[in-house]
């Protein structure tokens, strides 16, 4: 089955409000194995939107349309979509609707009079009761099925989960892989995405990029044993790059790790500044691992801190292998973690350092990152995370190409 999700209002297209009712549907939908072939939003205008209906009218088994139910003139929606199925003649007072706005209104004429045109459907039209609102919504059939919902979402999203009835055609699961070091291009070339089902896609998050696996069943069971070939696939393409299919962050994965093997973990930012202390305390638990985080803006801080020499910072630069070497250094003697974590770099230019000093194993790497200073920030945030992960898990190697 096949949908369109079309939101109505001319203040979604002005950027005055966001538009989360189309998410809610579409991420609805797919449970019920519904494939939303298309979104868009038309303003408040009879024309545009008649334009879109008719055009769509046939093209999917299911139009869902938001907003523009209301008692107002720009309230068009249903009138539009009366007129493209044909139905006007068919119009008439629903008692019940009528009922519900005179409770509402508690019996002013004047209140009800103008409100009396969201009670008006056509009578072969399947009500949909809004006890949070005033405006009912509808179905009404014709080549295709359209289904009136209304705007505000504390009103659509109970519309939708108690009052709309739709038939599953069949099951649809999910499952995430979290990945590390890796970009969207990178995991493209490496997976085999040209499969249908299940469907492997790379997508790039503020966390890092990670592969989502859809499978497409008549059963649970059989989109389960679909879901895990494409695991299957996506565990021997990318190794050593795979930190997790389980629906946790990576910070929480590295605390699992030092966790299990009561290690604990330290940590010296210059050019994160916090980000990476401040990311895995977000994670419950943090606490057993996690005993001391620095932030070494200075050369000062870095020299009075972590014994970082001025000699090695005029020699080589403060944005240095050498001087990262001695931040970790210092940062262990401070600290006597297993894990030790630095970072240095000049966001401005996107050249970072990230250092790694795990049971008296270094790993020093450099990079060049793209974007304003706070994504470089982020991603050598991400890169600390990443790198920690594996050299842990102990699948770190210098040929690892990232």
């Amino acid at each position: 089955m096949q949908a369109l999700i079309c939101s109505v209002g001319t203040e979604i297209l002005l950027g005055n409000i966001v538009d989360t009712n189309s998410q809610y549907i579409a991420s609805h939908l797919k449970e019920m194995g519904i494939d939303v072939y298309k979104m868009v939003t038309v303003g408040d205008n009879f024309d545009r939107l008649y334009k879109v209906l008719s055009e769509a009218n046939g093209l999917y088994d299911y139009i869902f349309l938001t907003g523009g139910l209301g008692p107002t003139a720009d309230d068009i929606t249903k009138e539009v979509v009366v007129k493209v199925c044909g139905k006007e003649n068919e119009l008439v007072v629903d008692p019940d609707s009528m009922k519900a706005l005179e409770e509402y209104f508690e019996k002013k004429d004047r209140a009800i009079k103008i409100n009396k045109k969201q009670a008006i459907f056509p009578k072969s039209a399947t009500i949909l009761k809004n006890p949070k609102g005033t405006a009912p919504g509808c179905i009404i059939e014709s080549k295709s099925k359209f289904i009136l919902l209304p705007g505000p979402p504390h009103e659509m999203t109970y519309m939708f989960d108690n009052e709309l009835q739709l038939v599953k055609d069949s099951i649809i699961k999910t499952v995430t892989a979290k990945t590390a070091l890796l970009g969207e291009w990178d995991m493209a070339s490496r997976v085999d995405l040209t499969g249908s089902n299940p469907t492997i896609s790379p997508y790039a998050t503020d966390y890092g990029c990670i592969l989502r696996i859809t499978a497409k069943a008549e059963t649970e069971k059989d989109a389960d044993k679909l879901l895990e070939e494409g695991k299957k696939k996506v565990k021997e393409a990318l190794a050593k790059y795979l930190i997790t299919f389980e629906d946790k962050r990576k910070e929480e994965i590295l605390i699992d790790l030092l966790r299990k093997k009561n290690e604990t973990l330290a940590s010296a930012e210059s050019i994160t500044g916090g980000l990476i202390a401040s990311s895995i305390i977000d994670i419950p638990g943090a606490s057993d691992v996690i005993h001391e985080s620095y932030i070494t803006y200075s050369n000062e801080t870095k020299n009075k801190l972590l014994n970082v020499s001025y000699e090695t910072i005029e020699k080589y630069d403060v944005v240095s292998r050498q001087v990262l070497k001695e931040m970790l250094d210092g940062l262990y003697e401070k600290s006597k973690a297993n894990l030790c974590i630095a970072t240095t770099g000049y966001a401005h230019l996107g050249h970072v350092f990230v250092g790694i000093l795990y049971n008296g194993k270094y790993l020093l790497k450099e990079f060049q990152f793209n974007g304003d200073r706070n994504r470089v920030r982020l991603r050598a945030k991400n890169r600390a995370i990443d790198l920690s992960i594996i050299f842990i898990r102990g699948d770190y190697e210098e040929n690892l190409d990232f």
